[in-house]
């Protein structure tokens, strides 16, 4: 129980180290001030441009990726140990206690995570998520569609229905991020990923 709740600890505090916030910092940018207002790697490739989004977009699949990694193969005896990992690395995104508990929307996490797991599943997934954002033009409806796959991958893959538990604590928070997404969507504001390259909404 020890290994679990200090890999739980370990993987929050490593989630929680905020790449958007860190770069908008030394940009002295406030990420909040426009386009969806979050911490993440959406907002920071419509605010700062594509390539600082695509920077914050991998530092933060990393986390997950690398995390997953080491309890899967290193700790491989603790069997639930990786998916109280990945929970816990995609609440500390979303939640980080020094930001207010106001952090990003956990989904690039959620990624490496997936990859970490198994890269196969993770490729499928990747070409899942480049679809679905090119043919919608909302990265949103890929998040959703993966965030539903993927814990019944998980539990097709392991017969258990204990680990898809665990991952759903932090999807559910992952859905509940993105619902001022849906909502935008609705009312037709969400900013587009195509229209996220257009430079008016630069800051």
């Amino acid at each position: 129980m020890a290994v679990y709740i200090l890999g739980a600890v370990i993987a929050y505090l490593v989630g929680s180290i905020n790449t958007a916030f860190i770069v908008a910092t030394l940009k002295k940018k406030n990420l909040r001030s426009g386009g969806s207002g979050n911490l993440g790697a959406s907002n920071t490739a419509i605010l700062l441009g594509f390539k600082w989004g695509l920077f914050v977009g991998l530092v933060d699949i990393l986390k997950g990726f690398v995390l997953v990694l080491i309890s899967k193969y290193i700790l491989s005896d603790y069997a639930y140990l990786p998916y109280i990992v990945t929970s816990a690395v995609i609440i500390g995104h979303i939640f980080p206690f020094y930001l207010k508990f106001k952090g990003g929307k956990g989904f690039a996490s959620l990624v490496g995570c997936i990859f970490g797991f198994d890269w196969r599943v993770g490729l499928v997934a990747a070409v899942l998520i480049i679809a679905i954002t090119v043919i919608s033009d909302y990265i949103v409806l890929a998040t959703l569609t993966t965030i539903i796959l993927y814990p019944i991958t998980v539990g097709i893959m392991t017969h258990s229905i204990i680990n898809p538990l665990i991952l759903s604590v932090s999807l559910i928070c992952i859905f509940i991020k993105h619902l001022p997404n849906f909502k935008r969507i609705l009312k037709k504001e969400e900013i587009g990923f195509r229209s996220s390259f257009d430079k008016k909404h630069k800051i």
